[in-house]
């Protein structure tokens, strides 16, 4: 299999460059020819890719992320219609289509508002039916209750183009959410603040509208990560800071996804929802935003989660051995990305790397990763990788020394793996 470098078809027929001009423009003029009116606002958002934290993010804890050289474009207009309009551009102009009506995107969201059973219990939202037009509609559908976007809305027109490859935990999605918010949000986003609440919304929008799995760190490194840095987010605080990349001339490293199958799994994706909803609850029945700012949280919430089995008989929640394990690896994998942080600014690499190999065996070892994840992450350091770390869709993420970065890419492609170069990104922009 071919090292990714896609080749984009416009409109016109001729190949599109992968600059971010280049994708607007041909984004621009599809919207043009296929919804035959100019946008009335366009976007482009980055690939994004985790080092370490992803599987703490919700827990509150600390994710290390950053921007990479593929990227996605967005144009969008207005229709009266009272429907949201999505088309795909695929890597040869080919265009794959969707819709659904503004009601139905507003009936999905209500089945997401928090509400209690007849006994005061909280009541647990199903996971989301998904679809890139009620992904995208959900983002309107927010920002208006947000008041980022005005009511008058009514139906939306959306193209999409991207060179970011699917299903292989580059954030092909988040990508999408961050640079629609920003085609429709009609003011300045420079201030942090405003690409705070953005990112917010994204996320937000994304775990009622989407099927798959949300990393609220990717619309946040999207929005405010800096080139060539590691942007270290800690959801304590809700802090940005950043430390010195691995991929860069200092360190003398290269980065990869490496894949062997780009179809998502479902059973992932439920397994993320079901965990997310367990740190959901128990948040709020310790009144916390989330469990990283609960003192003793791993002995108050298998107390807790004791009391609510027995009490209840549900069987909706993990039993209490799992919990354990659960919360231990989220504490756990929170300390190991300080450490990282720590070791990347201190230019340890060694550390560096013995931290993203402890943190794939915790992840192995309690999250039951799928054999091909284990067995390629192997394959990886066979072949030369310093580190490599399943990523949180199907593939590995490998840190590799630069000198032998060629090779290790050719090496794996002939053996018919994806192999997908990660070059530094620049955050989102509005047209």
């Amino acid at each position: 299999m071919p090292i990714w470098q896609p080749t984009l078809t416009g409109a016109n027929g001729l190949l599109v460059g992968s600059s971010p001009t280049d994708l607007l423009e041909a984004c621009v003029a599809f919207h043009r020819t296929n919804f035959g009116t100019n946008p009335k606002g366009a976007a482009t958002a980055p690939a994004t890719w985790t080092l370490i934290g992803e599987h703490s993010d919700y827990f509150g804890g600390v994710v290390l992320s950053s921007n990479a050289n593929w990227r996605t474009a967005v144009t969008v207009s207005k229709n009266r219609e009272e429907i949201i309009n999505a088309q795909v551009i695929d890597a040869e102009g080919n265009v794959e289509k969707h819709s659904i009506k503004t009601a139905d995107v507003a009936a999905r969201a209500h089945t997401h508002v928090k509400s209690h059973d007849d006994l005061g219990r909280p009541t647990i939202s199903p996971q989301p039916e998904g679809g890139i037009a009620a992904r995208l509609g959900g983002i309107a559908w927010t920002m208006i209750h947000k008041q980022m976007l005005s009511r008058d809305t009514k139906g939306l027109d959306i193209t999409v183009i991207s060179t970011i490859p699917a299903g292989v935990g580059l954030g092909e999605n988040s990508a999408t959410d961050v640079a629609l918010a920003l085609a429709l949000y009609q003011e300045s986003p420079e201030e942090a603040p405003i690409k705070a609440r953005i990112a917010e919304i994204c996320s937000q929008s994304a775990f009622m509208f989407s099927e798959n799995s949300v990393l609220r760190a990717r619309h946040t490194v999207a929005l405010r990560g800096e080139p060539g840095q590691i942007s270290v987010i800690d959801y304590a605080d809700g802090s940005v800071t950043h430390a010195p990349h691995p991929v860069s001339r200092s360190a003398g490293l290269a980065a990869f996804v490496v894949a062997a199958d780009t179809d998502s799994d479902p059973r992932r994706c439920q397994d993320i929802y079901a965990r997310h909803c367990f740190l959901d609850e128990a948040s709020r029945a310790f009144s916390v935003e989330s469990l990283r700012l609960l003192p003793e949280a791993p002995t108050r919430v298998i107390e807790w989660l004791q009391a609510v089995i027995e009490v209840t008989g549900r069987n909706d929640l993990p039993e209490v051995e799992q919990a354990q394990q659960l919360l231990t690896l989220w504490e756990e994998e929170t300390r190991r990305a300080q450490l990282t942080a720590s070791a990347l600014r201190s230019r340890r690499l060694a550390e560096f790397a013995s931290l993203l190999t402890e943190s794939q065996e915790a992840l192995a070892a309690t999250l039951d990763l799928s054999p091909t994840d284990v067995a390629l992450s192997q394959l990886c350091l066979e072949r030369g990788a310093l580190a490599a770390r399943s990523s949180s869709a199907c593939g590995v993420i490998a840190l590799v020394e630069a000198k032998h970065a060629h090779n290790f890419a050719a090496d794996l492609s002939d053996d018919g793996l994806l192999v997908i170069p990660l070059g530094h990104g620049t955050p989102a922009e509005p047209a």
